[in-house]
């Protein structure tokens, strides 16, 4: 029977992927422009890489551009130019389509070997010798009802919090180890010179084993917020994977 046939089909290869990324080099969380990047750069050097989004669909804030207005811009094109993004100059910028941006990355975390997981909500985090190891996850849409249902855990030997403005993961030691970070979680007012700096610059471990990248940078050391320009972020993203791929 067909209908079975298409059912066997998808949930042996659904299983098979999540099988095989139960446990890996690297867990990323959230999709946006740090965490697609630092999943290809990851991949791409040959660590295993899997990277969890709690929607539908990959490309955090991408898709919008400015006030839903799908182009983006960035300053240095270089990652661009590398996943195959068309970029126009304009002024001291250069503009870029901002769905072109999203899926490219996506392809290229893909090809590249990282796993991606949609609807997959991280609600915990293992904590064990003080180090994170891994992630507890659920369903998206367990979570969303309400019903308590029993999670499960993907293990990482570093976890990479790319979940922008709300820093998900670093909020989760935050409220279980007050003394880990106790001021507020928020980006600062908008500067996008220091913001773009800052979030590259601050981009790194926070935790043991946990990394932040992109705008989680912003929430966690209050740099000021920048905008539709995301270059920074990008930038972000490749620098963590670097730091994560010489240690490993």
């Amino acid at each position: 029977m067909k209908e079975i046939d298409i059912t066997k089909a998808i949930y042996e290869e659904y299983g098979r992927k999540l099988l095989g990324h139960l446990e890996n080099d690297v867990v990323v969380v959230g999709t946006g422009p740090a965490g697609l990047t630092v999943g290809y750069y990851l991949a791409k050097s040959g660590m295993k890489t899997a990277i969890l989004e709690k929607r539908l669909s990959i490309g955090g804030g991408i898709w919008g551009g400015a006030a839903g207005w799908n182009v983006i811009t960035v300053e240095d094109k270089g990652i661009l130019d590398e996943i195959g993004v068309a970029a126009q100059k304009k002024g001291d910028l250069y503009v870029a389509d901002a769905v072109e941006l999203a899926t490219a990355l996506g392809y290229k975390a893909k090809k590249a070997g990282a796993e991606i997981f949609t609807l997959i909500e991280v609600e915990d985090i293992i904590l064990q010798e003080d180090r994170v190891k891994g992630v507890v996850v659920n369903s998206t849409s367990i979570r969303a009802s309400g019903l308590l249902v029993d999670p499960f855990c993907i293990a990482g030997k570093y976890v990479i919090d790319a979940t922008g403005h709300q820093a998900e993961l670093v909020n989760m030691i935050r409220r279980k180890k007050p003394d880990f970070h106790p001021g507020q979680l928020q980006e600062g007012f908008m500067d996008v010179e220091r913001a773009e700096t800052g979030v590259v610059e601050k981009a790194g471990e926070i935790f043991h084993g946990l990394y932040v990248a992109g705008m989680s940078v912003c929430s966690v050391f209050n740099p000021p917020r920048m905008g539709p320009i995301f270059g920074g972020m990008l930038k972000s993203g490749k620098k963590v994977a670097e730091l994560i791929r010489d240690r490993i």
